[in-house]
């Protein structure tokens, strides 16, 4: 996480890795090893409070085909989560992109404000008192 933001995650994580691993204390960084695991989201209970365990309330890995989630993967992420429940992974088949757009309105919109208002004076006319909520200003 960010130094300065609790619950900012770091701009340029490469940047981080060379200010902060310590090559004294461990093996040096290889890249693209697994030794640093970055879920694609991680989902939080509280917005406000950085993604500890007991504030994640999902980690969601994203794999398209032929890609899958390799158990080395899981384990790390069951790790971050906290619970193998928390963990996720979705794919294509998760997503609903076939489903049909909803229809655009049969009226537009520009005539709504004209139509409401030809329906307040009609309500006016026919019950002899103005409409709920006072009387629109028209918008013609």
């Amino acid at each position: 996480m960010d130094s300065s933001i609790a619950t900012k995650a770091h701009d340029w994580l490469p940047g981080w890795i060379g200010k902060y691993w310590e090559v004294d204390h461990g093996s040096p960084y290889l890249k693209g090893a697994g030794m640093i695991r970055r879920p694609d989201v991680i989902t939080v209970l509280d917005p406000a409070k950085p993604p500890t365990q007991e504030n994640i309330k999902q980690v969601v890995e994203i794999k398209f085909p032929p890609d899958k989630i390799t158990t080395p993967q899981q384990n790390a992420y069951i790790e971050i989560a906290g619970d193998e429940k928390k963990l996720v992974t979705i794919g294509p088949q998760d997503c609903d992109c076939n489903q049909p757009e909803p229809e655009e309105s049969k009226v537009p919109v520009e005539e709504l404000g004209i139509a409401a208002t030809a329906l307040r004076i009609l309500y006016m006319l026919v019950t002899k008192r103005p409409p709920p909520g006072g009387v629109p200003v028209p918008a013609f």
